[in-house]
């Protein structure tokens, strides 16, 4: 983790925050705009890294509805994925590490991270040795999509608490 620090501390800037927020926005708006209704609109249903938890049979179901064309998109959107955990994980990371520096809350961002790199893992083994994926991936997959968002709860509230600490402490 002392390797990570240097990062998040070095990433712990007003000026660098604002443009990573800013890319982490831009992200979702792309997701939310354009990838996730195009999946939508596929298959009937959210892809799986937005779901908080689903069953193998049901994630089966899913790709099953959408055929050919989910599978195209929703490995589209694994690839950009792929880029946007150290994005908004450095974010995280960084504002929780300025909002109280020295701190060890940033981890908790560094663990959504790496949940979000299972998850995607996970369903890129699903969807290259679909139909026939393997349950376990599927199992994992949904775990770690859980934890994923339990660790960005965690992070965002963590954030919350320490930015209204720090507003309301006195100067100087």
């Amino acid at each position: 983790m002392k390797f990570l620090e240097t990062w998040v501390r070095e990433t712990a800037h007003p000026w660098l925050l604002g443009v990573l927020g800013a890319v982490s926005l831009l992200f979702l708006l792309v997701f939310g705009a354009v990838i996730v209704p195009a999946i939508e609109a596929v298959a009937g249903g959210p892809p799986p890294d937005l779901v908080l938890f689903q069953t193998p049979a049901e994630l089966a179901s899913w790709l099953e509805r959408g055929g050919d064309e989910v599978r195209r998109l929703y490995g589209w959107f694994l690839v950009a994925d792929s880029l946007y955990p150290v994005v908004y994980g450095l974010f995280f990371a960084g504002l929780l590490w300025w909002l109280h520096p020295g701190g060890k809350a940033w981890h908790l961002a560094v663990y959504a991270v790496v949940a979000d790199y299972l998850e995607n893992a996970m369903h890129a083994i699903i969807l290259a040795s679909y139909p026939g994926f393997p349950g376990w991936a599927a199992w994992v997959g949904a775990a770690a999509t859980l934890l994923k968002w339990a660790f960005l709860l965690l992070v965002v509230l963590r954030a919350l608490q320490l930015a209204w600490r720090r507003w309301r402490q006195p100067p100087g």
